[in-house]
């Protein structure tokens, strides 16, 4: 089958656009930038373009019967707030145009868990209305692009969402591996901050589940349903244990809200007196402080969802890493 993807020079888009093409499938897959030859996949036809700018996006899709839309700005900063609307907003609403008018059978939509917000005391499902505000661009932009989609299902297009939360697993270094990015690190014998709330639970997915499960979506998923793909939902205290014990020689340092917030607004003031783009900001320090677990029982049931351990996932990754370093 001829697929066409968005998004194939990101973490997850790498992993889903490569296994389709390694079961069989002819892969369209639009990139911004010419990719290293070491990320290239020999059997995936690479066409560089951007879903801001429609033209690019009509060339690749042409003829392609399903359609993976990974693509998105997935930072919590931008020097220009409309750089998050002109990506995850409109870009969405133009691969779907293409879709729509080159008769794709269906299409599956990468979204995000940070659209339900923080959780409470229970783990949060597709159904959970949001009890906070929208406090940063990407989560807002994202939950109006689930909007835009469920519009393009009233127009005859098979659209289905998926959710996933933190994503972590071996594979390129993006700003959305931070996790990798992180072991990676304590294998090299540095020192690492993260936040140090103990009770304070989020969830991780491993990047093999979250690929199967979008697989899996465009198989059996509902046309306008969300489906989370996350994984086990852990403490820091617990996230900081297993790889203190996977990793003997880690150096992580556990920071106290009040550092981890401080962080964030040192790196904004940064930005403002040098141009250099911020590595945190006050947005993901409130992220990071607030619990945010999930349910994939929705997945499990419906579209065959399964989820790797963490300390599982980790050592597979840990595994994966030393092989580069």
């Amino acid at each position: 089958m001829k697929i066409f993807i968005t998004g194939a020079s990101g973490f997850i888009g790498d992993h889903l656009s490569k296994k389709l093409a390694d079961t069989g499938h002819e892969v369209h897959a639009l990139v911004r930038h010419e990719l290293p030859v070491r990320q290239r996949h020999k059997d995936i036809l690479y066409f560089k373009g951007d879903i801001t700018q429609p033209a690019t996006i009509q060339k690749a899709i042409a003829g392609c019967e399903q359609v993976y839309h990974v693509a998105g700005y997935a930072k919590l900063w931008a020097a220009r707030r409309k750089t998050f609307y002109d990506i995850n907003v409109t870009g969405t609403e133009n691969v779907f145009e293409a879709a729509l008018e080159n008769g794709a059978k269906k299409v599956v939509f990468t979204s995000s868990c940070a659209v339900f917000g923080p959780s409470l005391k229970t783990a949060l499902t597709e159904t959970d209305p949001r009890i906070t505000a929208f406090n940063n661009d990407y989560d807002l932009s994202k939950f109006i692009a689930e909007n835009s989609v469920r519009e393009y299902c009233k127009k005859g297009i098979e659209a289905v969402i998926v959710n996933p939360s933190r994503v972590y697993g071996p594979g390129i270094s993006t700003h959305s591996n931070m996790i990798t990015k992180m072991l990676s690190r304590c294998l090299r014998g540095r020192w690492v901050f993260m936040p140090g709330i103990k009770n304070v639970v989020g969830n991780y997915a491993y990047i093999d589940d979250v690929v199967q499960g979008h697989i899996n979506a465009m198989a059996m998923g509902k046309c306008g349903e969300r489906y989370i793909v996350g994984g086990e939902n852990l403490s820091y205290e617990q996230v900081i244990g297993i790889i203190r014990q996977e990793i003997k020689s880690a150096r992580l340092i556990p920071l106290p809200a009040g550092a981890v917030k401080a962080w964030g607004y040192i790196e904004l003031l940064k930005y403002r007196l040098t141009g250099a783009d911020p590595k945190f900001t006050p947005a993901a320090a409130t992220r990071y402080l607030q619990n945010a677990a999930f349910d994939c029982s929705k997945a499990v049931n419906e579209i065959d969802y399964t989820i790797t351990g963490f300390r599982d996932g980790i050592i597979n990754t840990i595994n994966q890493i030393k092989k580069t370093i």
